[in-house]
């Protein structure tokens, strides 16, 4: 018995110390400090109002918004090249809590993004093959439409199709799939507060960008 409840005891530190270190490697801010440093603002009150590399990319510049892209996408393949051994539960508990952290962190009371970039470079390490795929389509619909919308749908449909065919497990894929459906559910929640900035700060979804 004793043995037992050391046991655990064990698992329960490992999936709590899990979590806050997830958690707290996915709330480091990229886009907020960018845009405070670069422009000033606080990057939820301008554009669509989300704190993500779309929003930077148009309001603060382009450098800076894939710089923001590739911090937030950092975050998540760190945690998962950390955790890549472990067993499958304490991955996605890692992919859950890195997403939690981008999307809710405490540092801007609980006001974060979405999470795309952060759930991309998790799945980037867990699936890399199927990820070299997802990036050769992304990478024909940017140049096609230079829009990060399809070209981010285009890159997660590309390589969640071709990850079983590939040979990954399914509880991988589906799992992965699951933190895609997280930052879809992100995205419906905010959706109250972003049209609230966009009616004031012009921001045209049909184009992507704040009317200038």
């Amino acid at each position: 018995v004793r043995h037992r409840e050391g046991v655990n005891m064990q698992s329960v530190t490992e999936a709590l110390g899990t979590a806050v270190f997830a958690y707290l490697v996915g709330s480091i801010p990229a886009a907020y400090v960018i845009a405070r440093y670069v422009v000033g603002a606080d990057v939820r009150e301008i554009g669509e109002g989300n704190a993500g590399a779309r929003n930077v990319f148009h309001e603060v510049g382009r450098f800076w918004g894939f710089a923001t892209f590739l911090a937030d996408f950092g975050k998540g393949a760190l945690v998962a090249a950390v955790f890549i051994g472990s067993p499958t539960w304490q991955i996605f508990l890692a992919g859950a809590f890195v997403f939690l952290g981008h999307a809710y962190p405490v540092w801007l009371r609980f006001v974060g993004g979405k999470g795309l970039a952060t759930v991309g470079g998790f799945s980037v390490v867990l699936v890399p093959w199927a990820a070299v795929i997802g990036g050769a389509a992304s990478g024909v619909v940017w140049t096609l439409t230079r829009r990060f919308l399809p070209t981010t749908v285009a890159a997660i449909v590309a390589a969640i199709v071709a990850a079983p065919l590939l040979g990954y497990r399914v509880v991988v894929v589906v799992s992965v799939l699951g933190l895609f459906v997280l930052t879809g559910v992100k995205r419906a929640l905010d959706e109250p507060r972003m049209r609230r900035v966009e009616a004031r700060t012009g921001w045209d979804r049909s184009a992507g960008g704040s009317r200038r």
